[in-house]
């Protein structure tokens, strides 16, 4: 990286200025160089400003010429991009600042009023969004309170509590059908079952919830065997978004019965400022409810014991003790630990930044899959046709994609957006209607 910076733009000549009048100012070239081993990021600063020296002709031209004429230079890379772009916490915000406040005093000064109006209306579109967000979250209030009843009726239906009123129903339906039945008799096998200890005495809808999880293949993967035992005890499962829009929380709820653990409810919450927007979801904090296993039965570490000899010297030595340690065990209550939070300026390398950003995105996925699959439409789930939809939606998309790349050959070509007419025919063949 070199010093030279042509003396004829218009920076520079503004730095020799300041320095003439203070000795300790600090150019923006000589503070690049300084910081050269910094980084990708300092040498695209200097690389910029190298540019603003280029003009469109060999002769050299005056101040003002240069500024007029000068091309503007590329933006700059991105602050901190090892970093994931969906934990603000890791994004050192004065070093945005400072490296913008750099960049814009490489452009010439004609653009910095035209930049300022840009942002103002930058600013205008945030205040419309912000009031969309706040109509749309209270919207998403309203439709919420009307679906709370039918969730609420869903959870009894699964618990049992109305498994007489639906029997009574379903023999009361089969009674008007025999009556406006033009031929052949309706039998009624209710009372069979009942005598014979068929379904009838089976309470409610049991593994309702674990067999709705098992068809969700994010979720599914993270269910081991030992779960689908503490999984039987899930009553239902809620999710409540903030009335601000700003997050939400998935509530599930156990039975008092359940013997692994005391909690009857289990939380977790996730603030998300932009979450009624289709941009990048940006996790502002993730916090989950401690789990209060009951002795032996946890599901997520074991305690595993050892016999050590004791090394050394003095009377104790060669003694034999039972030293007992933790060992993790996969567990889909593990979900309920979420990953930590970098610190605010926690230096990652990109290996580092990686596993943390993946580790939040899976997070995320599993949460909005019971927010947006689950909890919604969670008798599909439990019957599998919701994995029909779900593949038959992929297989429609699929094909779509390979009509497009089947039929796009020619289309974009160098002459223009459509292919050119097949030889000898006034349009092209595929293009005929059956």
């Amino acid at each position: 990286m070199t010093d030279a910076v042509d003396p004829t733009t218009t920076t520079s000549a503004l730095d020799a200025e300041k320095k003439a009048q203070d000795p300790s100012a600090v150019s923006i070239d000589d503070d690049a160089n300084a910081n050269a081993t910094d980084g990708d990021n300092s040498e695209s600063i200097t690389n910029a400003f190298s540019s603003m020296a280029v003009t469109t002709d060999d002769t050299p031209s005056n101040d003002d010429n240069d500024a007029a004429s000068s091309p503007v230079p590329p933006p700059p890379p991105a602050v901190a991009q090892q970093l994931p772009i969906n934990l603000p916490a890791n994004l050192d915000d004065a070093g945005a600042a400072e490296l913008d406040n750099e960049f814009l005093s490489l452009l010439p000064p004609c653009i910095l009023p035209r930049i300022d109006r840009l942002k103002s209306l930058n600013d205008k579109r945030d205040e419309i969004m912000e009031e969309y967000r706040v109509e749309r979250a209270a919207l998403e209030l309203e439709f919420s309170a009307k679906m709370k009843p039918l969730y609420e009726e869903r959870r009894e239906v699964v618990s049992g509590k109305f498994d007489g009123a639906i029997l009574e129903e379903k023999k009361k339906d089969e009674e008007e059908t025999e009556e406006v039945a033009e031929e052949g008799v309706v039998e009624d096998v209710s009372d069979e079952e009942d005598e014979e200890g068929g379904e009838q005495q089976v309470k409610g809808i049991p593994q309702f919830w674990a067999c709705a999880m098992g068809h969700v293949d994010v979720v599914a993967e993270l269910i081991t065997e030992a779960d689908v035992d503490c999984l039987d005890h899930l009553t239902d499962i809620t999710c409540i978004d903030f009335p601000d829009g700003l997050g939400f929380e998935l509530h599930f709820h156990f039975s008092p019965s359940n013997p692994f653990f005391t909690n009857t409810t289990l939380t977790k919450r996730y603030e998300v400022p932009n979450l009624l927007t289709e941009d990048e979801p940006i996790l502002k904090n993730v916090t989950g409810t401690p789990i209060n296993w009951k002795p032996n039965q946890s599901l997520t570490f074991h305690s595993i014991t050892k016999k050590q000899r004791k090394k050394g010297r003095g009377p104790n030595a060669g003694q034999i003790r039972t030293i007992s340690k933790k060992e993790r065990t996969e567990s889909f209550f593990h979900f309920f630990t979420p990953p930590k939070m970098p610190k605010l300026m926690e230096v990652m390398d990109e290996e580092e930044a990686d596993a943390v950003e993946e580790s939040f995105d899976h997070d995320y996925d599993v949460a909005q899959a019971f927010r947006g699959h689950v909890v919604p439409k969670a008798v599909l789930w439990f019957t599998g046709e919701a994995m029909m939809m779900d593949e038959f939606g992929e297989e429609e998309e699929m094909m779509a994609m390979m009509a497009e790349q089947e039929g796009g050959d020619g289309v974009g070509g160098e002459d223009g957006p459509f292919p050119p007419p097949a030889a000898g025919e006034g349009e092209n063949p595929e293009c005929k209607q059956n």
